[in-house]
């Protein structure tokens, strides 16, 4: 009996020598949290105001009520969970409306016992999370008022102050006033599920129901079992959310993502698609024959090939192939009725070797020509362009057409004949004489009605 009251006395002499040291700690952290209160109360306007511009960011204060499940018998009563109470803060930052992450910082008090246990601790945690609206998950759209969250988190605690002790029949002597060996830290995993009421832009009013997962066994001081100790609370709390007076909170933002919307969306994507596609295979069949055409074109086009009535325009657009000699023709062969100006009344247009620039000379022909054509409204006037016979048909054919369109050009824009009442037509080489001379280099003029 001496032993046992020895025993006994020494343990608690311990116990309350490490109480003592407790509390002093305590102080120092106490001082510390109030010195780092009225830092953050100094620079709180201005800090507000910075993450207020965004509209994303939110804190929450929630306090509620504990029970613990461990070693300890579970079966409490209510008195115990209603001294275990806890306090936690959080930060939050919305990627979407329906979507944060955080960081959240809380303490929480044991005080729970059983027929013959007794477990009184302190705690602090820190974790960070990640939250989601079920309720838009779910409904399809974000509503107004109302949230259910769900929230996930991985993070760490420590105890603080373990005691436990027992009265449980068979213990000589009982268990000590402090138990073994604890970690200091270890791993937490909250899982949390909350309902928010919207009270203003500002201010939300929440319900939450929380479990915590320890990967440990002796978070009240003992190690029994092979179970994992855990917690679970009930809490209210307030979230704040940072936004300034002109804006609403991104995650409050209204959206909806029904199937309905989103199968009609689809649907009139396919009508997009199949109606491209439609005209995809329109302009491939278009392109099919592409080639054919172009080639078709390029012979019509082309002087090349034969001539059976030697007018100048080649069998393949002859529209009149057998056309009397010397009958002044259009581009497709057709016979003009015309009456050829005579020499002493009106001259050609001459140019240089490879040139179809117009010197002094042309231009005096230019402007007789200007003069017959607005005498008479009716007249219609075709220019003929030829080159001599140096280089290839090709290149001639070309130079001949570019000298009759800067004739046309010319009498269009300095003498201000219409367009429509001309037509420019280039002939190529003059087979007849086959010499490198100036006469040949020329624009004839042709009129008819």
């Amino acid at each position: 009996m001496p032993d046992y009251y020895q025993y006994f006395c020494e343990q608690s002499v311990n116990g309350l020598q490490h109480q003592l040291i407790i509390r002093s700690s305590m102080k120092k952290y106490l001082f510390l949290s109030l010195l780092l209160c009225c830092v953050v109360t100094v620079f709180a306007g201005d800090m507000s105001d910075r993450i207020s511009k965004f509209g994303r960011w939110s804190i929450v204060g929630s306090t509620g009520i504990n029970r613990f499940d461990g070693d300890v018998d579970p079966d409490y009563d209510y008195i115990g969970i209603l001294k275990s109470p806890s306090v936690d803060f959080s930060l939050e930052y919305n990627l979407h409306p329906a979507l944060s992450f955080g960081w959240n910082l809380g303490g929480v008090i044991f005080n729970q016992d059983d027929v013959d246990e007794v477990f009184t601790a302190g705690g602090v945690y820190t974790s960070t999370f990640v939250s989601v609206d079920l309720l838009s998950v779910l409904n399809g759209k974000k509503s107004k008022r109302w949230s259910v969250l769900g929230n996930a988190g991985v993070g760490f605690s420590g105890s603080i102050w373990p005691i436990y002790m027992t009265n449980r029949p068979g213990t000589v002597p009982p268990d000590p006033v402090n138990g073994v060996v604890f970690p200091p830290t270890f791993f937490i995993f909250p899982l949390t599920a909350s309902v928010e009421y919207n009270l203003s832009k500002r201010y939300s009013l929440g319900l939450s129901v929380r479990k915590v997962v320890t990967n440990t066994d002796q978070m009240e001081s003992i190690h029994r079992h092979l179970y994992m100790d855990e917690w679970q609370n009930v809490s209210l709390s307030l979230r704040y959310k940072f936004v300034t007076k002109d804006n609403k909170h991104f995650r409050d933002e209204v959206f909806d993502h029904k199937e309905e919307t989103s199968l009609a969306m689809f649907n009139q994507l396919q009508q997009d698609v199949n109606n491209l596609t439609l005209r995809i295979d329109g302009v491939d069949s278009k392109l099919d024959n592409l080639g054919e055409r172009m080639v078709a074109v390029e012979g019509i086009l082309s002087n090349d090939g034969p001539d059976t009535d030697k007018d100048g325009v080649p069998d393949v657009r002859d529209l009149e192939p057998n056309t009397a000699p010397g009958t002044p023709v259009d581009f497709w062969g057709r016979g003009l009725s015309v009456k050829t100006v005579k020499a002493d009344e009106l001259l050609s247009v001459y140019f240089d070797f490879d040139s179809i620039e117009l010197d002094k000379i042309a231009q005096i022909t230019l402007v007789k020509i200007a003069e017959k054509m607005r005498k008479d409204a009716s007249l219609m006037l075709e220019i003929r362009g030829y080159t001599d016979n140096l280089g290839s048909n090709v290149y001639n054919q070309r130079l001949s057409q570019r000298r009759a369109e800067r004739v046309k050009q010319e009498l269009q824009k300095v003498y201000g004949i219409p367009h429509n009442r001309m037509v420019a037509n280039g002939k190529g080489k003059i087979p007849d004489p086959p010499v490198k001379t100036l006469m040949n280099r020329r624009c004839d003029f042709f009129f008819s009605k």
